[in-house]
């Protein structure tokens, strides 16, 4: 493992809350954890369910100056953060020089929560009331600012827009720069707060939500792979990692959770724009590279946490790239989707399956496909959806983690223990 990159900290919020211990537990017990808007009137909307988090975690960790200054995009992802640095014990200037330490966030809508509020100042009350934050809070690469500035981070640093697949470009990018020696340590992840009232609407239009159920409950419209599946119900939050050279890990006596051991990244190229190749071929390449760098065959490959949009034409197309990338294999490895529970994430929605990837290496349980009744029309027969939780099979050290976003971009990952 000479050129993998190590896995040293972990810290998320999430709509089960902060930690990930949280987070993994209530996957690990079916926890569902989506229900109706608070945080405004959602009623006309396609959608009133969302994976909300619990109130009071923000406020209690940063001063009301900050906050006042930024988006709930950037609060989640200053939690998380925080959380990653101090569960890798890293401690930016003390134990590594802050100049090789870098930083890569995925994010897809940025902060429109605040921008709503002052565009709305703007046209009510003029010019002069619009907060003088405005053009520094709603941008994407706001919360790349923030967390650079609040850790002391003056390596490289990116923040990645991809629509869905936003975090997992930002891993990629991270196990590039270590690998290539631009960093000792680099802090990836991904944040997301959608839950507003215009950037609820641009869901909506995007094609993206659910159909609300005939019964209204529309907090269990998320059905990935299921016959009644009709698109996501979405969530906010914010996930992070630690990552590190192998060698400097080992050097400051750092636990290693994990290892991040392949990746590959492809993009359809095909029209119209919102929708996908219908083949899979595409989307199976960067799937067959991420296994083939990360050398993981199907004997060590113990489970796939897959995009799982529920949208019908990505659903098919997704587990026709799987059977295509892992061939014979495909019946012995189970697909997994816990998204639905607590809400797709958008930006942030690969690294927390990464996070839940590498809890099942380490406890050997893999979790159901949520609210999973009967198989949708037209998936290939060759691939095992997992559709009780259960245990990994004996031997296996590897997870593939698969993504994608809106225009045609596919990425996966290989992580391994």
């Amino acid at each position: 493992m000479a050129d993998d990159v190590a896995i040293t900290g972990i810290g998320c919020v999430t709509p089960y809350g902060r930690g990930y211990q949280l987070f993994c537990e209530g996957v690990a017990t079916g926890r569902d954890v989506i229900g109706p808007i608070s945080r405004f009137d959602a009623t006309p909307y396609l959608s009133n369910a969302a994976g909300e988090v619990p109130g009071g975690l923000v406020e209690e960790f940063l001063t009301p100056r900050l906050r006042k200054r930024t988006d709930r995009f950037t609060h989640l992802a200053l939690l998380a953060a925080h959380d990653a640095l101090v569960d890798a014990g890293l401690e930016v200037d003390t134990n590594v020089d802050g100049d090789r330490v870098g930083l890569s966030i995925g994010n897809a809508l940025g902060g429109w929560e605040f921008a709503e509020r002052e565009l709305r100042a703007l046209w009510t009350q003029g010019p002069r009331e619009v907060s003088p934050y405005q053009a520094t809070a709603w941008f994407p690469t706001a919360a790349q600012g923030n967390v650079t500035i609040q850790n002391a981070i003056r390596g490289p640093s990116r923040t990645f827009t991809l629509d869905r697949a936003s975090s997992a470009y930002a891993l990629i990018d991270a196990i590039r720069l270590l690998r290539h020696g631009h960093a000792d340590a680099v802090l990836a992840g991904g944040t997301e707060a959608p839950i507003s009232p215009y950037g609820w609407l641009c869901l909506q239009t995007s094609g993206l939500v659910a159909r609300r159920p005939t019964d209204s409950d529309d907090s269990v419209a998320y059905h990935p792979y299921d016959h009644r599946h009709s698109g996501s119900v979405f969530g906010e939050g914010a996930g992070f990692l630690v990552l590190e050279r192998g060698e400097f890990a080992h050097s400051r006596g750092a636990v290693i959770l994990g290892w991040l051991s392949g990746w590959g990244r492809s993009t359809d190229g095909y029209m119209p724009y919102y929708t996908v190749e219908p083949s899979g071929e595409i989307y199976a390449r960067a799937i067959a590279d991420a296994l083939h760098r990360a050398g993981a065959g199907m004997d060590s490959l113990g489970v796939v946490y897959s995009h799982g949009s529920g949208l019908p034409i990505e659903d098919v197309t997704e587990l026709r790239a799987l059977s295509i990338a892992l061939g014979n294999g495909a019946e012995q490895v189970p697909i997994t989707v816990p998204k639905p529970l607590f809400g797709h994430l958008l930006g942030a929605a690969f690294v927390l399956d990464v996070i839940l990837a590498l809890q099942s290496l380490r406890t050997r349980f893999v979790p159901p496909v949520a609210h999973f009744e009967q198989p949708a029309p037209g998936l290939p027969p060759s691939v095992s959806l997992a559709r009780l939780g259960s245990s990994m099979r004996a031997g296996c050290t590897a997870a593939l983690v698969t993504a994608r976003g809106t225009g045609g971009t596919n990425a996966a990952v290989v992580i391994s223990v």
